[in-house]
């Protein structure tokens, strides 16, 4: 299974991008449209709600797995990663939750495809899993309390991405 995992996802690449306040949504639609001139297939979120390539990484698995099923929400790969990456079951819901605003200051870009992405000034590689991750982040992510109080230390990434397989079950 891991190698599958891996094989699958070997082309994820993701970064964090400070954004001036205001900013950030022409800053996502100058990346979009780079990427796309480029035929590279991207994701763009807030990072508060992004924890780590691991997270991306397994929503990504996730949404290629949807789409190989016939069971995918969208029809788009970056939507469908989206819809993971969020913990949402409604790709309405995701794209509330996930969407970079005017008052967003740092993005994560990802590259989900084999076509590159030219990372800008200031970009910087996203590590694989946050450590010491704040709780008040995973409250607003949709982790219950309860839930927080069931993990210890640094495996609280772990509850993210236990979140994202469940959108699997919660979207049918």
């Amino acid at each position: 299974m891991a190698d599958a995992f891996l094989e699958t996802t070997k082309y994820l690449r993701a970064w964090m991008v400070p954004a001036r306040k205001g900013q950030a949504p022409s800053l996502m639609q100058e990346i979009m449209d780079e990427a796309g001139a480029a035929g590279a297939e991207v994701v763009i979120a807030k990072a508060d709600l992004i924890f780590g390539a691991d997270h991306l990484r397994t929503a990504l698995y996730h949404a290629l797995r949807a789409i190989a099923d016939g069971t995918n929400s969208s029809s788009s790969l970056a939507m469908e990663t989206l819809l993971y990456a969020s913990g949402e079951r409604q790709l309405s819901s995701a794209i509330k939750k996930m969407s970079v605003g005017e008052g967003t200051e740092e993005i994560v870009v990802a590259q989900l495809t084999d076509r590159p992405v030219r990372p800008g000034a200031g970009w910087s590689e996203l590590p694989d899993m946050e450590k010491d991750i704040d709780s008040e982040r995973l409250l607003r992510f949709g982790i219950a309390r309860t839930e927080l109080e069931t993990v210890k230390g640094d495996r609280t990434g772990e509850l993210v991405l236990e979140r994202v397989a469940s959108v699997d079950v919660t979207k049918k």
